[in-house]
């Protein structure tokens, strides 16, 4: 009896302990179950017997990049250091695990043998408007193949061969605008930015942008606005990116400037419009995808398959082709010549090899492919200075990593670090030395192609790299026939990456003086 009554007692102090503290209880069992939550996942790689970094609540790993402690190539670098010498390993964006790969079998295997099983980029669904959900970037699967067979064919060496007159034109614009500053300092990041503009605006869409011939033209000034964002707005994307990725497919959130995108588009929709009205064709990257989505609609029609190129889908991949184009190819060029003025004996030995070889001949496509020098220069500036620092995919069935045990699921992310690998001595010995030499004759052949990232690797590589490499090389062999570039007092050597930014930005500006010849 006595046993039932300290029972009743005991129980009725636990039920008043409840009605007196139940917030402290509600507060307790929720900070327990946003514990659980975001912890949850953090044996992922301990239970596959992977080597992985060891995570902090909410973060994971990404604590140094959100506070911007360091640049995005150097996060890449360290990360690639700490797993050396183990094929692949273990890394938490937030609570998401993200499973590294270093050895270059692996990288082969997932970007061009197996690449049916990991298809499609590791992309976050939002209510984008569809001009930037539909790019060929973000696209899966079927809809990705079919919009990428419909575009390889504009950059064909024919169609290369026949944008020869356009680019020789801004590569004279060019010249003419850098004559201006004959003796001055100058950011080349931001005039090469110009070129890359008015080469996709001439080839792209067939219109004059007037970035050489007018600094404050208005498609200039919309464009360059292409990735301006408030820090804050920043730091509160990233940080549902990391902590409520779920959240993102209800909300209108991009990392670019909405503002500007929406102009560029209103733009691009205007010559799409006086194409179709008037009836004139150019060849031009614009013209296929209208007479593109043309065949597509006519098909659709009679045989009831779904175009893959409606409206929406031609102006993301329109403006894809901008804004892409405008930042890698500004990228490569603007730090090329900052290797010209730091390194002037090599640019001599570069400036002697393009005479050589064009020897005052009249430019063509096939002259421009003899230059294989300029063409390794190009590529080694790649190497050390990729725009992008990691390509990742999603895998789309169910996956074993070769030689190994390790099962990868449907909507697991594979991340492989470009930077680390482009500055593995293993790969690319001395990598901090510049050498051409290691993208020529046997140096080249002796490395797989795949341990080269700039431009990604296989089926899902960057579909413009012929074209930015095209529009570079004869970029590079005007500014060589005319100017002479050296060091200034802001040049800073060496370049120190911008913290802040994804893409590769050097901090301060890319500086030189430029001297005509």
């Amino acid at each position: 009896m006595n046993v039932m009554l300290d029972y009743f007692k005991g129980t009725k102090k636990i039920l008043q302990f409840i009605m007196e503290d139940w917030m402290l209880l509600l507060i307790l069992t929720a900070i327990f179950a946003i514990y659980f939550y975001y912890t949850s996942t953090f044996d992922y790689f301990e239970k596959r017997n992977i080597k992985f970094m060891k995570p902090t609540i909410f973060v994971g790993n990404m604590g140094r990049r959100l506070n911007s402690k360091q640049s995005f190539h150097a996060f890449q670098l360290e990360i690639y250091n700490y797993f050396k010498g183990r094929p692949f390993g273990g890394f938490f964006e937030g609570r998401k695990p993200v499973l590294y790969v270093l050895d270059a079998d692996l990288i082969k295997a997932i970007t061009i043998r197996d690449f049916d099983c990991f298809v499609d980029r590791n992309t976050t669904d939002s209510r984008q408007p569809n001009y930037l959900r539909r790019s060929l970037l973000i696209l899966r699967g079927t809809e990705w193949k079919g919009v990428r067979s419909i575009l390889t064919p504009a950059f064909s060496s024919a169609r290369l061969k026949n944008m020869l007159p356009l680019l020789q034109l801004c590569s004279s614009q060019l010249v003419d605008y850098l004559k201006q500053y004959d003796g001055k300092d100058i950011d080349m990041k931001d005039t090469l930015g110009h070129y890359t503009l008015e080469t996709i605006g001439a080839c792209a869409f067939g219109i004059k942008c007037d970035a050489l011939t007018n600094e404050n033209a208005h498609f200039v000034k919309v464009a360059e606005k292409f990735n301006d964002m408030s820090t804050m707005k920043r730091i509160f994307i990233l940080s549902l990116l990391i902590l409520t990725p779920q959240l993102l497919k209800y909300l209108n959130i991009s990392f670019l400037n909405q503002d500007s995108m929406k102009e560029l588009v209103t733009m691009l929709k205007t010559v799409k419009a006086e194409r179709r009205s008037t009836g004139v064709k150019k060849n031009d990257f614009l013209q296929l995808l209208i007479d593109a989505a043309e065949t597509e609609k006519k098909d659709s029609e009679t045989n009831k398959t779904r175009p893959y190129l409606d409206d929406d889908t031609l102006d993301a991949q329109s403006l894809l082709f901008l804004l892409a184009g405008y930042e890698t190819s500004s990228t490569v060029l603007s730090f090329a010549v900052h290797v010209l003025a730091t390194k002037p004996e090599l640019q001599e030995k570069l400036r002697a090899h393009v005479e050589q070889v064009t020897n005052e001949q009249d430019m063509s496509y096939d002259l421009l492919s003899k230059l294989t020098y300029l063409e390794g220069f190009l590529l080694e500036t790649l190497r050390m200075y990729p725009p992008v620092s990691r390509v990742d995919r999603k895998c789309v069935k169910q996956y074993t990593l070769p030689g190994t045990s390790v099962n990868i699921n449907v909507d697991d992310v594979v991340a492989i670090p470009i930077y680390g690998i482009h500055m593995d001595p293993e790969h690319y010995p001395e990598p901090h030395e510049f050498r051409p030499e290691r993208f020529m004759g046997d140096e080249k052949n002796a490395r797989p192609s795949h341990l080269f990232l700039a431009f990604g690797a296989g089926p899902r590589n960057c579909i413009g790299l012929r074209f930015a490499m095209f529009s570079a090389k004869l970029a590079m062999v005007s500014l060589l026939k005319n100017f002479k570039f050296t060091t200034c007092p802001k040049t800073r050597e060496p370049i120190e990456f911008n913290k802040r930014a994804v893409l590769l930005k050097a901090e301060g500006g890319l500086w030189v003086r430029l001297d005509s010849l």
